[in-house]
């Protein structure tokens, strides 16, 4: 055999090579779910990857596990670092990887055995590869239900077009997340990809849109290969910060103008208006109308860009600026004891 080269968690490669895909986990108090999303990935049927744990700073025993399975299996990687949040511990393990392929999981989730396998298959030098997902909300006396996200179809969906792309996958809630995806590393390192450690919500869409403005190649392949478990408040849990909207509303606004909108200026994004439409509503719940106009006067051309028909979120559109305030402020005080 030949060299082993080894961090402080072991084994990166074997005979002088680097895995295929490195799987980056933030990990931050997940004692309760962290076994179970290990597990899984070391369960894939697609062999040649590398995990990186990264730790943030947990203050249960989230080390102590990352670290049996370290011993476990040299394939997985700890990092740990003090807390700074998700976005951080996603920007420690890209600066560590050195994977050809890119996949994040989160450590209060868990993956399918076929959902690096089924992406690797499409992937390519550039553009992104997505695949469905299942969805478990937790709901009062009744347990878990589950909700299946994907496109109807059983062959793989080759998209170049952008406006093909924003419509397809936004609507079909495929794009907005990043674990249901494969990067190419070499694409996120030239354009200097990273997290904004600013955000605290809304940071995934913004790295998967900043990327697709390096990409113009996506591919779905029809595999609900990973399980996303909604968390409990999540209403509550997340401020949805205006000023991290928008960030995402500026990569909406140049991606739109790179499509062919078919006689219209720019694609039909419904989701778009309706999580702005939380945005600001949760804005509106805490400031008086003086402080809201600029948001509510953003939120009515957003809806007026993207709209999906004469009748889509009409109200945002004729609405007198007041009235649409009083509204919002009233959604957005209900959201809050969600």
């Amino acid at each position: 055999m030949g060299s082993v080269v080894t961090s402080i968690s072991g084994e990166t490669a074997v005979d002088g090579r680097h895995h295929d895909i490195s799987v980056i986990v933030p990990v931050y108090n997940a004692r309760k779910t962290l076994s179970r999303c290990v597990e899984s990935l070391l369960a894939q049927t697609y062999p040649d990857f590398e995990i990186l744990l990264v730790d943030d700073g947990s203050t249960d025993a989230s080390l102590e596990i990352c670290r049996s399975f370290a011993d476990r299996d040299p394939r997985v990687k700890i990092f740990s670092k003090p807390n700074g949040g998700a976005s951080s511990a996603r920007n420690l393990g890209l600066d560590s990887a050195r994977g050809k392929y890119i996949a994040f999981c989160d450590s209060d989730d868990c993956a399918g055995k076929d959902w690096l396998m089924s992406m690797r298959k499409e992937a390519g030098e550039s553009g992104m590869v997505m695949c469905g997902y299942h969805i478990h909300y937790a709901v009062p006396e009744k347990g878990l239900t589950e909700e299946n996200i994907g496109m109807p179809t059983d062959r793989p969906v080759v998209m170049s077009d952008m406006t093909e792309i924003l419509e397809k996958t936004l609507n079909a809630r495929l794009l907005s997340f990043i674990w249901n995806k494969l990067f190419v590393r070499a694409e996120i390192e030239n354009a200097r990809l990273r997290f904004d450690e600013e955000c605290r919500i809304f940071e995934d869409e913004i790295f998967v849109l900043s990327y697709l403005e390096v990409v113009r190649h996506v591919v779905y392949v029809p595999c609900y290969g990973y399980s996303y478990f909604f968390p409990a408040g999540f209403y509550t849990k997340y401020g949805f910060e205006t000023d991290a909207f928008m960030k995402v509303l500026g990569c909406i606004y140049r991606l739109a103008g790179q499509g062919a909108s078919g006689g219209r200026k720019y694609p039909e994004l419904p989701s778009i208006i309706y999580w702005y439409k939380i945005a600001v509503g949760r804005y509106a719940a805490a400031h008086p109308f003086a402080e809201c106009t600029d948001r509510i006067r953003m939120l009515k051309k957003v809806a007026e860009d993207f709209h999906s028909g004469p009748f889509n979120h009409l109200t945002v559109r004729i609405l007198p600026e007041r009235i649409l305030y009083m509204m919002l402020k009233r959604r957005g005080k209900s959201l809050k004891g969600r």
